[in-house]
């Protein structure tokens, strides 16, 4: 456009001005499909606006780990499981009693069982002082973690089985989700 030196300056402003007001012809919107268009564009805007903060999204951890034998709170009415599991630092301030959990057990033949309960306890394990450095570098921490099951599991034993405790932290909107991961 002004690129032209043996132009004059009037042909140059011309050619500004019609470009502009061709810009400001195909903005505008003259067909009813266009704005239909439109106001399904801003439809559906305003419901993804009000889903971020009256929506729901449910949270939940998988943490891995190795159960360790029967709960201290062993009754006839429920049975507890202990368990050591691997926790992230991040998460570990979020699990607490009364939150209901799965706890994931891979058998001798392969299938997984899963067994349904609620978390009683959990506490964190101090570790050996030779281990101790290598938690300082990584981004988990050991946890004991007590499961009150709804019914009996129906093995003899679980102590020394690998299992995946999958906890239930609840529902929350999805604009608490985005603050929460921020740093």
């Amino acid at each position: 456009m002004f690129n032209n030196p043996f132009g004059s300056f009037q042909n140059t402003v011309a050619e500004a001005k019609e470009e502009r007001e061709q810009l400001d012809r195909l903005l505008t919107i003259s067909t009813p499909r266009e704005r239909l268009l439109v106001a399904v564009t801003v439809l559906l805007l305003l419901v993804l606006a009000i889903w971020l903060f009256v929506g729901n999204v449910t949270r939940s951890v998988a943490l891995d780990g190795v159960l360790v034998g029967p709960g201290e709170k062993l009754t006839a009415s429920n049975r507890t499981v202990q368990a050591f599991v691997w926790v992230k630092s991040g998460a570990a301030p979020h699990i607490g009693p009364g939150m209901a959990a799965e706890i994931e057990l891979a058998t001798a033949g392969g299938e997984a069982v899963a067994l349904d309960g609620e978390v009683s306890e959990v506490s964190a394990v101090p570790l050996p002082e030779g281990l101790a450095a290598f938690q300082a570098a990584a981004p988990v921490s050991v946890y004991r973690v007590e499961v009150a099951l709804d019914a009996e599991p129906g093995f003899a034993s679980l102590a020394g089985v690998k299992c995946r405790i999958v906890v239930e932290l609840g529902t929350q909107s999805p604009v608490e989700l985005f603050r929460m991961r921020r740093p």
